[in-house]
């Protein structure tokens, strides 16, 4: 290196690099998992495998360096490293060949794992354990890692496997039960603001509390986003000095502002999709991110969701002071159910800003959908509307209009009384019934609605009555014998009369209504059958009743058939011996 040169002049870092956690105290938010780690190398018991799972910037590739330096340092192994021996440093720069750092991502295949395992059946060359970090490993392929299986199992004498993934569920469980599986959670934001600050105090830099709390509030506990967020603000922040502030964060990072979120969610949830336009409008002319700007609301509204859910003291809501109390004002007055339907419209045009390229009418469409969410009634609103039979209201006779259909019921629903020389309102053409008639029917069928099989038996009848005498004729009007047995039943008859009387009450004036069942008679085909005709048994008939002093109990079919001349020829009959011809028995009644 020339003599000469400034120390401006070497590479510049990173505040990830710069700022990274060499010991276990400076780790944020990973109580737990150090924890365990210090107890194991406090009692000398280390397993050779480990797992480190979770999202992105939490901790795991710094833990597993730190973990190489407590068990190779020169005072070790211990949950304290010196950071200043000889195997500390060369950890930390990354020299020392006993520590290999894999990115299982690229290194995936059958050959890579091969190579390792030749390369840890070496002994060590300047350290106590050879320790191997191997990042990303749910990238490597099935045949790799049963490879593995055997050299993770029964590695090497002072060998120790770090894994470390962000995808546990694609790691597979033959490995996972050699590991020990350490979870590292995201970093709560309060953690997140003192890692910040304490950044920016060790760089010389004063940033205001308000945006260290809106960097970890948009970072989602991940630590190494935190740090890159506060290092794309530390320039302008040093050079405004005391005039840094959250407008201006915002205005660098093109954030929308929570002020302006809650107020545009405010009028969404009025249903003023225009005022979402106009907001849409004004974010394109700043450059903000659409999809960005997306999720800003969808979090406002998840905080609604869970004041609503778990009442305004609830302590999963960030917020605090007068925005606070503006959400729960906000949360008092919608219906959970309408918030569900605008996160879910969100969350869509979040998906889709992702795969279409005019994100301007996605995230307007996006709006527009989330201002009219809850107005339509759900597919569980039009069900109970259906069970209930209807119950529409009939319009005013100042506005007439035509009768929406009725679910449920099975016949018309009655118009309402018009005034006369009213236009009459148009009756529905596929079942045209009287209107008491109708009335009665609806109203049984309204009492029975929770037994369905009494209800679709009854819903197939016709009614009729009551008469003057009090009865009403119920008649079944199919053929299809499962319900003329059902309806035939005396237990479903005391049922469904118990029913008809109560529907029927008002009419009646307080005596009790008789029912009487009409069924048809079934056939043997499963048809109604019609009265058979008075007919004599024909020739073979008689000669068999003859001979066995038999009687007549029905007319064979096909008898009646060829003497009432039907043009369809009926079946030769068998003959006996002397070729007369022999009647078959008739055939048994099927369903």
């Amino acid at each position: 290196m020339d003599a000469s040169a400034s120390p401006n002049d070497a590479p510049y870092q990173v505040i990830a690099r710069r700022f990274r956690p060499q010991t276990f105290q400076e780790l944020v938010g990973q109580d737990d998992v150090l924890a365990s780690l210090r107890k194991a190398l406090q009692q000398g018991r280390v397993p050779h495998a480990f797992l480190f799972s979770g999202s992105r910037g939490v901790g795991k590739t710094t833990s597993a360096r730190i973990l190489a330096r407590c068990l190779n340092c020169e005072q070790g192994p211990t949950p304290e490293p010196c950071g200043v021996c000889a195997q500390c440093k060369s950890i930390l720069d990354g020299s020392n060949p006993d520590v290999l750092e894999i990115d299982a991502a690229s290194n995936n295949a059958v050959d890579d794992v091969r190579r390792l395992r030749e390369s840890v059946g070496f002994a060590t060359m300047t350290s106590r354990y050879r320790v191997v970090i191997l990042d990303e490993v749910h990238m490597m392929t099935k045949s790799a890692f049963n490879a593995f299986l055997k050299t993770l199992e029964e590695p090497p004498p002072r060998v120790v496997f770090v894994l470390a993934t962000t995808e546990l569920h694609k790691v597979p469980d033959t490995i996972r039960s050699r590991c020990q599986v350490l979870l590292f959670r995201r970093v709560g934001e309060q953690d997140l603001q003192k890692r910040l600050r304490s950044i920016a105090d060790r760089d010389g830099v004063t940033i205001p509390d308000d945006v260290l709390a809106e960097i970890a509030a948009s970072v989602r506990g991940g630590v190494r986003d935190a740090e890159t967020a506060l290092e794309r603000v530390l320039p302008l922040a040093r050079e405004l000095g005391a005039k840094f502030d959250l407008a201006a964060y915002r205005t660098l990072v093109a954030r929308v502002g929570i002020d302006a979120v809650i107020g545009v969610v405010e009028a969404l949830l009025q249903g003023d999709a225009k005022a979402g336009l106009h907001f849409a409008r004004d974010l394109q002319q700043h450059g903000t991110d659409e999809r960005e700007a997306l999720g800003e609301l969808v979090e406002v509204l998840r905080w609604l969701l869970l004041l609503k859910v778990d009442g305004p003291d609830t302590g999963l809501v960030p917020l605090s002071g007068a925005l606070r109390e503006r959400l729960q004002r906000l949360a008092a007055a919608v219906e959970p159910h309408r918030l569900d339907a605008m996160v879910s419209a969100g969350l869509l045009g979040r998906e889709r800003l992702r795969r279409i390229e005019d994100r301007g009418v996605v995230f307007e469409v996006a709006l527009v959908r989330m201002a009219q969410a809850g107005a339509l009634p759900t597919l569980a609103d039009l069900l109970a509307e259906a069970r209930s039979g209807g119950g529409i209201a009939a319009p005013a006779a100042s506005a007439p209009a035509a009768p929406r259909p009725q679910f449920g019921s099975g016949a018309a629903r009655p118009p309402a009384a018009s005034s006369p020389g009213s236009a009459a309102a148009p009756a529905r053409p596929a079942m045209p019934v009287m209107p008491a008639t109708g009335d009665l029917k609806a109203r049984t069928l309204a009492l029975v609605k929770d037994r369905q099989l009494l209800y679709g038996t009854l819903d197939l009848c016709r009614f009729e009555g009551p008469n003057a005498q009090g009865t009403v004729v119920v008649t079944l009007q199919t053929d299809r014998k499962m319900f003329r047995d059902r309806l035939a039943s005396p237990v479903v008859q005391q049922e469904a009369a118990t029913a008809i009387q109560q529907a029927a009450g008002a009419q009646a004036a307080g005596n009790p209504v008789k029912v009487e069942w009409r069924l048809p008679e079934v056939t043997a085909t499963g048809g109604v059958a019609a009265p058979p005709p008075k007919v004599d048994p024909g020739p073979a008939t008689k000669r068999v009743m003859g001979a066995f002093r038999g009687r007549v109990v029905q007319v064979n079919p096909e008898d009646r058939v060829r003497d009432s001349g039907a043009e369809a020829a009926p079946p030769v009959p068998a003959a006996d011996d002397d070729g007369a011809p022999v009647d078959e028995m008739p055939p048994d009644p099927i369903e």
